[in-house]
């Protein structure tokens, strides 16, 4: 019976010292294991390729920024030029335009000259048809016969006046056929004027003169005694 007691007694004891020593192997086990890393644990290393993974995170996201910005750039540049060209575009356009609208303003004034140069010339053609003082009884071929002629008030002088016989074709000064020399065609039995014609008094004659250049279409002498 002791027997029994003494040998269950030494194999507690002998568990006992076998515990720790099983401790310490696996102390020694996982130490070694530290030691072969570096003294690093898996925790460790787990934050470190966390942080390598941030780094490299934050990389692309930086290249994934300088890349748009500068697709950005581009784009900016790309929209400026296009401004550039769309603006140039309309200064030609508008250069263009003003050019064909000058010349149309050209061909516009010089089709109006000619048409007034024309309906000008139509009107002598049409005054001279209409009326000649050759034809009419009251002229004897040089001047106006005199039981037709008119006693008219003195006659005022312009400035610069000299006696000259007037004929048709001279140009009549402009101090001649002002308007305080116009005659009244009607009071005359005269043809009416052309349109920017008048008739005027030089004198003893009436002279059928343009109001705008002095050019004289026609002459009747002797009218006023």
């Amino acid at each position: 019976m002791k027997k029994l007691m003494l040998a269950s007694m030494t194999l507690l004891l002998a568990g006992a010292t076998a515990v720790p020593a099983f401790a310490d192997d696996d102390k020694r086990s996982v130490g070694g294991s530290y030691a072969t890393q570096g003294g690093k644990g898996p925790w460790r290393e787990d934050r470190e390729d966390r942080r390598d993974e941030r780094r490299d995170d934050r990389q692309d996201r930086r290249e994934d920024r300088q890349d748009w910005r500068a697709d950005r750039r581009d784009d900016r540049r790309d929209w400026r030029e296009d401004r550039q060209e769309i603006r140039q575009d309309r200064r030609d356009h508008r250069q263009d335009w003003r050019a064909e609208r000058r010349d149309d303003r050209r061909d516009w004034r010089d089709d109006r000259r000619d048409d007034r140069r024309d309906w000008r010339n139509d009107r002598r053609d049409d005054y001279r048809q209409r009326y000649s003082r050759h034809d009419d009884r009251r002229w004897n071929g040089y001047h106006w016969r005199p039981e037709y002629r008119y006693r008219a008030p003195r006659y005022v002088y312009p400035s610069g006046y000299r006696a000259y016989r007037w004929q048709v074709g001279h140009r009549l000064p402009p101090a001649y056929y002002g308007r305080p020399y116009y005659v009244d065609y009607r009071t005359y039995r005269l043809p009416p004027p052309p349109y920017g014609y008048h008739w005027v008094r030089v004198d003893h004659d009436v002279v059928l003169v343009a109001a705008a250049t002095g050019l004289i279409l026609d002459v009747l002498y002797g009218l006023y005694y």
